[in-house]
């Protein structure tokens, strides 16, 4: 049966409907690492020295080897890492360094564009029950979505993941973010309620964060799936349509424009189409590998280029006083504005600091994936 293009996603979606019937359609698929590292050998990537790489000398490497530690335990079944995280549980810290330099090698991005930018754990008020001052409905997963998973054969055409919902038998596209703001979901159990529609859309962008109910106390939510429409960044739409220039685009500027010009606001929030749906969560952010992000540490990648888990060092530059950013890094999380195989996003933390440092965060970058050596040993 033929697929047709993304454009004509309600064909699609009815054409997938009758593959899941006649059981051409899986539910779920095991990971594997290789697809992403035949870059290695393709001329994307350059084996190097430690030597070569600036700030290795200065890298605090108890610090690495505590979060590789601590990624392992999401890692370590994994091909690519088993045997370097069997090793890290032996190494002491005053031998982190040594663990690094004989048990990774480094290879260099040679991808002429590159970008790192930065992302945080918002901080917003909320409320249990919707009132005058709580109106917007921050919702978990709906009861009629439906999760569509293909063979890797079919899912490596789409550049986004399948939902709908099911209409008299036949599975049609779920509701877009401006149907889902004007009460498409009238009949779901929010989460909780926030008093502000641009922190809840800045809340979507990050995938997580922390509310403040009007009792004191703290809830954590994180992402648990979206309505199966692509991202689409609403700083690049504002700079089509002339609203705000390229060179002064940045979080604190779309938030400004966004609150000066409140008869736009609607319109501009609705030019994404995706719409996260969120669930509670017992802990601060963590990423979509399920560790609790850390920090100027963590970094969101493209997964079908870096594989989840893996070690890198950057070298880039601070958002605020463009002092150098060089140090290792982890692949924690994922974003759908993340493609390319030298594009990051940082992790800066909670609250408002790190949200003047994620927002101004742009910057070209280089960086080192960290193979482990065992890995490579066995691929040959």
């Amino acid at each position: 049966m033929k697929l047709y293009q993304l454009n004509r996603y309600n064909t699609i979606m009815k054409n997938i409907y009758y593959l899941a019937l006649a059981g051409l359609i899986f539910t779920g698929c095991t990971h594997t690492p290789s697809p992403q590292l035949k870059a290695l050998s393709s001329g994307e990537y350059q084996e190097v020295t430690f030597e070569s790489i600036p700030s290795w000398q200065d890298e605090d490497f108890e610090t690495a080897l505590e979060i590789l530690k601590k990624t392992c335990v999401k890692t370590a079944s994994k091909d690519l890492y088993k045997i370097s995280c069997e090793k890290s549980e032996q190494v002491s810290k005053k031998d982190a360094k040594v663990f690094f330099e004989q048990n990774f090698t480094p290879f260099i991005s040679l991808s002429k564009s590159s970008l790192a930018t930065g992302y945080f754990e918002p901080l917003i008020e909320g409320s249990l029950h919707k009132d005058d001052t709580f109106v917007y409905p921050l919702y978990g997963v709906p009861n009629d979505l439906v999760r569509i998973e293909l063979p890797t054969k079919y899912k490596e055409q789409l550049k986004h993941p399948l939902r709908g919902r099911m209409v008299e038998g036949v599975v049609k596209p779920y509701f877009t973010r401006e149907e889902i703001v004007t009460n498409a979901l009238g009949s779901q159990e929010p989460i909780c309620y926030v008093k502000d529609k641009v922190d809840l859309f800045f809340l979507q962008v990050q995938g997580s964060g922390c509310i403040l109910l009007d009792d004191s106390s703290m809830i954590y939510v994180g992402y648990a799936d979206q309505n199966g429409y692509p991202y689409v960044s609403i700083g690049k739409e504002m700079i089509k349509r002339g609203l705000i220039r390229q060179e002064d685009v940045s979080l604190q500027s779309i938030r400004s424009y966004l609150y000066t010009h409140p008869e736009q606001r609607d319109m501009i929030l609705n030019l994404n189409p995706s719409y996260v749906f969120f669930q509670k969560r017992t802990h601060s952010a963590s990423g979509s590998l399920g560790v609790v992000l850390e920090a100027e540490r963590s970094v969101a990648v493209d997964r079908e280029k870096v594989p989840l888990g893996m070690p890198m060092f950057v070298s880039t530059r601070d958002p605020l006083n463009g002092e150098k950013f060089e140090r290792m890094v982890f692949a924690h999380d994922t974003g759908g504005a993340i493609k390319g195989e030298a594009r990051i996003d940082i992790f800066y933390g909670t609250g408002q600091s790190a949200r003047a440092r994620a927002g101004r965060m742009q910057a070209e970058l280089d960086l080192w994936l960290l193979i482990p050596n065992d890995y490579l040993a066995n691929s040959n």
